[in-house]
């Protein structure tokens, strides 16, 4: 499913695409099925993740795994205590993002010396961050308004990820730098 380095990115694109427009196409949608698909979101891009850091040895990055490993942890959480975690989905979700972006952010740095497309990377990172820090600050913004968040940003950032994931298949395809 992995032959080159970027195909992880670009599913895990299209993952946060759909997310975000099933959350946009479920309005009435209660908190419990927020934090439901939320759950399962983060479980698959965590597995996806952390694939890929077991199956593509040349890409492999701690961060990478580290992050697949939270966002299987957040998915878990949020699938099962839908109650508790409802009640504190601004708070997780703000954690998750907190941290997944950090690590985004490292990696696309430890990558800029051979990742032509590392800003594409580093500006993922930095959404998501912010997206975090946002819904840490001001957690009582109302499920709606974090819905709506929640959805622009799965949106924006499967964007980014698909750019990304395009922008490492195309240095993948290019000849070597040097050659042996």
């Amino acid at each position: 499913m992995f032959k080159t380095p970027g195909t992880a990115l670009i599913v895990r694109g299209v993952l946060a695409i759909v997310f975000g427009l099933l959350i946009l196409l479920l309005p009435s949608a209660t908190a419990f099925v927020v934090v439901v698909m939320f759950g399962v979101f983060a479980i698959i891009d965590g597995i996806i993740s952390v694939a890929h850091y077991f199956y593509d040895p040349a890409g492999r990055s701690r961060w990478s795994m580290v992050g697949g490993f939270i966002s299987i942890a957040a998915g878990i959480v949020a699938v099962a205590w839908p109650g508790f975690t409802a009640a504190a989905v601004g708070v997780l979700i703000g954690l998750w993002a907190l941290v997944l972006g950090l690590s985004q952010i490292v990696l696309s740095l430890a990558a800029r010396s051979f990742v032509r497309s590392w800003g594409i990377w580093f500006l993922t990172g930095l959404i998501t961050t912010v997206f975090g820090i946002v819904v840490l600050v001001n957690p009582g913004l109302g499920i709606l308004g974090l819905v709506a968040m929640l959805a622009a940003f799965a949106i924006l950032t499967g964007m980014l990820l698909i750019a990304s994931g395009i922008g490492l298949r195309k240095l993948a395809a290019s000849p070597p730098l040097f050659a042996r």
